[in-house]
């Protein structure tokens, strides 16, 4: 996970988490306003003075009782039935003045006035059943039908003002139910709240753990491969100290272990780096975001020697651009640099002996030259009997041989001379403008007696118009010489071998050589372009040949900036092109080629030249 958005994730967690906070203490506020409030409506004193004035009510009723009933009997047992009231009058009072004092029935809705009614008449009644009325004795029938009535009166009083009371209790329990109701509401809704932010921050720290196990795994992987790469690995701070390194760094810098580097290399441009210089301009490249990728150099091992590395490295930039740390790989490159000096010492040997053979043969040429061309003279001399006969036939025929085959080997060593002078750069080109159709018509009078004999005829096809060419005329015309007798020894009687000049849309020109002869199978076509490479077919056997001739037209090609293509196909034929470039060419608006076509003879705005 990238480091963005892991700090993202921790930021809403993080103001999940203020959010749950808030919403909590909020939410115990309103519980405790909620609750003090429905505290303050409900009406606990008015229940229970309601409670203890019933319990008031219903002594009285018993007292009322008691006085009518005193009132059925006479003598001793209304003198008994009297005491009696006076004992339940006296607790009364008593009890009265207890929950006056306990629930204040002086400032509680309906209770004072309740509290009026019977004190009054409980006093009075009391009064009464202790002293009588107007000298009447409390067990007068008098005394006790005023007693009975004034209770009864008191009493339905009293009933009434209780109930009031009762309704106004009733009320203020519905309000507070209501409450209650509101309340309930408000806590379902607060929990649902709660449930939903507790849900939410489940999910952040579910999404925040599995990121820390993928991370946590992430790490361990690249850990792995960090420790386990065969590459060395390495993080430095932009002052140069070292931040981490892998074994295989330590092992290859010498060091025993990655702590063991870190702990003794101070700086990697005073214990890593052979030369400062080097180090402050990588630190330079890397601190402006360049990177430094696959640069060899030696580096220092912890026991003083030298090692050859190469680096790979970037720098770590924070979100402001500012460099962090750099960080990059050292790869050993001993058996790559030992594996290069030797195949460059193997390459200078290779070449330092091609060139002392190529050397040797041109300065042989005069020393095998002069014995062939001695030979080659003498045996013209006998052939042609210029002092007399040879005094019997088979000589001249051997002096023919001998001559044949001086001439042969003179073109042998002649071509093996023009590949070791090319090989050590030796050939010198004389270039100059050279008329391209003049060198073609010299090349065919040259081999226009081997045609013959050949049955092959030879065909020119050169533009009106020609760019000057710019070559050596005589190796021109040695490749071309060397392309049409090739052409002529493999194509048969009745075949015909074409020499065009074409000039391309880029200026540059193409001189191709083609043939209707046996042509080159596809895969002998690499075996022919060898140096001393032959198909050998029984054809091919039957024919002189050296295997040079198309390496010397390759090589000569090669010196004028030319390339060479050979195209072939079984019993079709072969096409060899010469690819010059335009630099080789020029026009030359004061050239005349109308006049040079008009002597020549032209056809169609082509020079033919056809040899039967």
């Amino acid at each position: 996970m990238r480091p963005s958005n892991l700090l993202k994730r921790q930021n809403n967690y993080i103001i999940a988490i203020l959010i749950l906070t808030l919403f909590v203490i909020g939410t115990v506020r309103y519980v405790q306003v909620t609750l003090s409030s429905i505290e303050e409506s409900i009406p606990l004193k008015v229940v229970e003075d309601s409670q203890a004035m019933t319990d008031i009510l219903y002594n009285i009723h018993e007292i009322t009782h008691n006085i009518a009933i005193a009132r059925q009997v006479a003598g001793t047992e209304r003198e008994e039935v009297i005491e009696l009231i006076r004992g339940n009058l006296t607790d009364i009072h008593v009890l009265l003045t207890q929950k006056r004092v306990q629930y204040g029935f002086d400032n509680l809705i309906g209770t004072a006035a309740i509290y009026g009614v019977l004190g009054t008449a409980l006093y009075d009644i009391q009064q009464w059943m202790q002293e009588g009325i107007g000298g009447l004795p409390p067990t007068s029938d008098v005394v006790l039908s005023t007693a009975l009535g004034r209770a009864e009166e008191a009493l339905e009083k009293a009933e009434e003002l209780n109930d009031h009371s009762n309704d106004i209790a009733v009320t203020l329990l519905r309000d507070q139910a209501n409450q209650v109701d509101v309340f309930r509401d408000a806590v379902l809704l607060v929990l649902l709240g709660l449930a939903g932010l507790a849900g939410v921050l489940i999910y952040y720290i579910y999404n925040r753990r599995v990121s820390e196990i993928a991370l946590e795994r992430s790490e361990l992987k690249h850990r792995r491969i960090y420790e386990n790469a065969t590459e060395g690995i390495f993080q430095v701070y932009a002052d140069g100290s070292l931040m981490d390194v892998n074994p295989a760094l330590a092992t290859f810098l010498g060091y025993s272990s990655s702590e063991d580097m870190k702990n003794t290399v101070s700086t990697l441009a005073a214990d890593v780096y052979d030369n400062p210089d080097i180090a402050l301009k990588h630190l330079m490249l890397l601190s402006k975001k360049q990177y430094l990728i696959d640069e060899i150099y030696q580096w220092k091992r912890k026991d003083g020697t030298m090692t050859w590395g190469a680096i790979n490295a970037h720098g770590v930039f924070d979100d402001h651009g500012r460099l962090l740390y750099l960080e990059g790989t050292l790869t050993d490159m001993n058996d790559r640099v030992r594996g290069e000096v030797n195949l460059r010492k193997a390459k200078e040997m290779a070449e330092l002996a091609n060139r002392a053979k190529s050397e040797f043969l041109a300065n042989m040429s005069h020393e095998l030259r002069t014995p062939l061309n001695a030979i080659i003279g003498f045996s013209e001399l006998l052939t042609s009997e210029a002092f007399g006969s040879l005094g019997h036939p088979n000589y001249k025929e051997y002096s023919s041989d001998i001559h044949g085959a001086g001439r042969h080997l003179l073109g042998l060593i002649n071509d093996v001379l023009d590949v070791a002078k090319i090989e050590a750069g030796q050939l010198q080109l004389s270039e100059r403008k050279i008329d391209l159709a003049s060198v073609i018509q010299s090349c065919f009078r040259m081999l226009s007696v081997r045609a013959l004999e050949a049955g092959v005829a030879l065909v020119a096809e050169v533009p009106d118009k020609l760019p000057v060419f710019i070559g050596d005329e005589t190796r021109i015309k040695q490749v071309i010489v060397n392309l049409v007798s090739n052409a002529v020894k493999f194509t048969n009687k009745g075949g015909s071998i074409t020499v065009a000049v074409v000039i391309r849309e880029d200026n540059g020109l193409d001189i191709r050589v083609t043939d209707t002869g046996i042509g080159i199978a596809e895969e002998d076509i690499p075996r022919v372009l060898d140096r001393f490479g032959q198909v050998q077919t029984s054809y091919a056997r039957n024919n002189e040949g050296t295997g040079l001739g198309l390496t010397l037209v390759q090589m000569l090609a090669d010196v004028h900036g030319a390339t060479f293509t050979l195209e072939s196909e079984v019993d079709v034929g072969t096409v060899c092109t010469l690819h010059f470039p335009p630099e080789r060419t020029m026009r030359m608006a004061e050239a005349n080629w109308n006049e040079i076509s008009a002597a020549e003879g032209s056809e169609q705005g082509f020079q033919h030249i056809r040899l039967n």
